[in-house]
């Protein structure tokens, strides 16, 4: 789903989102997601739940977007029974934009079929994990 208009906060935007999400069948909590916080390993989805960081990250990328003016994608990539698992992507330049088929404002994605996640908070279990994949 693409808009023409980006809200102006992630808050108004993640509302939409949360929307968007539970048209799909998605769960409409959103977790988001920090670069390396997902691990796919023989299928299985891994995500590391940063709550308060990720949102932090998530809200700096779409200030960022705002201010570029070159798009902004909301976008699924994982869920588990009650959670979605987003992240915000902004494109580095037009061609970039381009490449993500991407207009000036607020487009809306998930994978149409579902990747069930599971999500892990400890950061020691977190390193286990990576270190053996």
């Amino acid at each position: 789903m693409s808009d023409s208009t980006a809200p102006r906060t992630l808050t108004a935007a993640q509302q939409m989102f949360s929307e968007f999400l539970g048209g799909q069948k998605y769960p409409e909590t959103i977790c988001w997601l920090m670069p390396g916080d997902v691990i796919v390993n023989a299928g299985r989805y891994w995500v590391r739940k940063r709550e308060a960081e990720a949102t932090s990250h998530a809200a700096l990328r779409y200030e960022q977007g705002i201010e570029r003016n070159l798009g902004i994608l909301l976008e699924a990539i994982c869920a588990s029974e009650s959670e979605t698992f987003a992240w915000v992507f902004i494109p580095e330049d037009d061609q970039d934009a381009q490449h993500h088929l991407m207009g000036h404002g607020l487009k809306l994605s998930c994978p149409v079929e579902k990747h069930h996640a599971s999500a892990i908070s400890n950061r020691f279990e977190w390193l286990l994990l990576t270190s053996a994949t």
